[in-house]
């Protein structure tokens, strides 16, 4: 195999590929990344056995081949390079010893064979195909990213729904704690119900463009997801299980109505959070009443905040604890000026969403404090 390349082209694309590698992995081979080359030049793949990402960089290809190459050194090595062509070649006798050059550097590496690589996840050709604007779907994700559990405590929670039916993309995720949830038109009348690893879902925001006229194609089967974008395909396996039937907890009646501006109750949260983060309890007291909403907070060391947010308020006055950073949460992934608040009294949830927009909501249960 020998490539030339760009500097820079081939660190953008080793700084794509390496996201998919498993750096504690026992197999080398999985933490390298595979070298291979294509019609158009240099293809770049990675994986940790649950996601893949392969990506192109254009090089001028001289002599076909493939090898792979320890991930992090190579990536932190040509980041360091100077701006110039990089040359890549194989050694003919030992096509596992790769030379590296650019201007007056030259580099060593010892690789591993490409044969032992281990395979990608891979949609069946025959699986569901979507297409979205990119910079929209990228918008879905990160405003319902936030709700995804950390904790494997039950692994259907630690991803994301996604649900294509009727013309519409939906997307839902919860802890336990919280509900986030983002739909929006979809051409086409392909049906889909999928859950999207975290991880996954974390690695798509960071590599989605947020143009919205560029397209990302989304194809499934009954066990794997990918996402094709110009020059990059971030593939992975699903997550098995059944997601909890979200509809049945998003309440649809209520006793009081807030209309309040987005920003100022941000602020206000923020405020609050200040005091109450190094308390330990990281609580809230909300008392929405006639003329707006009183923020209460209290840490016992240091003080209490006592804080009011302008509201229109219809219904029975309510007073209602939040743990303050599923809040702020919810709130820093709203764009729109003006935000409704919906209670049904002090044990059950919150739902947050736009005045204007009805396609993206957050829902927010209590602390209960005996």
């Amino acid at each position: 195999m020998e490539v030339i390349c760009e500097k820079n082209v081939l660190a953008a694309a080793l700084g794509l590929a390496q996201r998919a590698v498993s750096l504690k992995s026992p197999l080398p081979n999985l933490k390298g990344i595979l070298f291979e080359t294509g019609e158009k030049g240099l293809i770049l793949s990675a994986t940790d056995l649950e996601l893949g990402i392969t990506c192109l960089a254009e090089t001028r290809v001289v002599e076909h081949g493939s090898v792979v190459l320890p991930a992090k050194l190579l990536t932190e090595f040509v980041r360091k390079l100077p701006d110039s062509l990089v040359k890549i070649k194989t050694d003919p006798e030992n096509p596992l010893k790769v030379y590296i050059e650019c201007g007056r550097v030259k580099f060593e590496v010892t690789g591993f064979a490409a044969e032992e690589f281990p395979g990608l996840p891979k949609v069946k050709e025959e699986g569901v195909r979507l297409k979205l604007k990119e910079g929209l779907f990228r918008e879905m994700l990160s405003q319902t990213e936030v709700a995804v559990a950390r904790e494997d405590t039950r692994p259907v929670l630690t991803g994301m729904l996604m649900e294509a039916t009727g013309g519409k993309l939906k997307l839902v995720a919860t802890d336990g704690h919280r509900l986030a949830f983002r739909q929006a038109p979809l051409e086409g009348d392909e049906d889909l119900k999928t859950i999207i690893p975290g991880r996954a879902v974390q690695e798509l925001i960071k590599i989605l463009s947020p143009d919205l006229e560029q397209e990302v194609l989304i194809r499934a089967d009954n066990s794997c997801i990918s996402f094709e974008m110009e020059g990059l395909v971030l593939s992975s396996r699903q997550v098995e299980g059944k997601y909890p039937p979200y509809q049945q907890i998003i309440p649809s009646n209520f006793t009081t109505t807030a209309v309040a501006d987005a920003g100022d109750f941000t602020a206000a949260l923020e405020r609050a959070e200040v005091l109450v983060r190094d308390g330990g309890n990281n609580l809230v007291k909300l008392e929405v009443g006639a003329n707006g909403i009183k923020l209460l907070a209290q840490n016992a060391d240091v003080g209490i905040i006592d804080d009011f947010i302008e509201a229109e308020v219809e219904g029975e006055e309510v007073a209602i604890r939040f743990n303050v950073r599923l809040l702020l949460d919810s709130f820093r992934n709203i764009k729109e000026k003006k935000v409704n608040l919906d209670f049904t009294g002090e044990f059950s949830p919150c739902l947050i969403r736009p005045v204007e927009e009805h396609n993206h909501l957050h829902l927010v249960l209590p602390v209960r404090i005996n």
